[in-house]
């Protein structure tokens, strides 16, 4: 192979991840900012999911975002083992400008999502606000789709309580 050809299909590479990026990576960043609770730790996240997307083996284009979103749980899973603390912050609206939601409500959503398992909580917001349905989430999860039909039932059931009990108008 020529060196014009290498120098050729390194630009394509690295145009690929790019624009991989340019796609993703602000999702992932919404997405991880919910589930660490903290915006630069949510950068690092995102940076450190592409370094392992790059390094690892190439994924089919179809699941490119449910495998991006995998990896970016996987480290988001193994931040929480070693802070042992898990907090989430609101569903769509605080990354992604003005929701309509009012504050004390955010508020409210924020401690209710805080009560759910870390588990119920994940997969809420993978199926809520990132839009996956739920036989991705259970291939990003490793677990069947029964689980995940279990875990969005069982975690709308108690967000709706926490979000009640907590003041919450008729679980909205």
């Amino acid at each position: 192979m020529e060196a014009a050809e290498v120098n050729e299909r390194a630009a394509a590479v690295s145009s690929y991840w790019a624009a991989l990026y340019a796609e993703y990576a602000a999702g992932l960043a919404g997405f991880l900012t919910k589930v660490v609770g903290d915006r630069e730790v949510a950068a690092e996240l995102v940076q450190e999911t592409f370094v392992r997307a790059i390094r690892a083996e190439p994924v089919d284009q179809r699941f490119v975002r449910r495998w991006l979103y995998r990896i970016a749980s996987n480290l988001a899973r193994d931040h929480h083992r070693h802070r042992r603390l898990l907090r989430f912050v609101p569903f769509s609206g605080i990354e992604r400008g003005p929701s309509g939601i009012p504050d004390p409500e955010i508020d409210l959503i924020h401690r209710a999502l805080q009560a759910l398992p870390a588990a119920q909580a994940t997969t809420l917001l993978l199926h809520y606000d990132a839009g996956f349905s739920r036989s991705e989430i259970a291939a990003m999860e490793g677990i069947t789709e029964e689980a995940v039909k279990s875990r969005l039932a069982r975690g709308r059931e108690r967000f709706i309580r926490e979000f009640e009990r907590l003041g919450g108008v008729d679980g909205r």
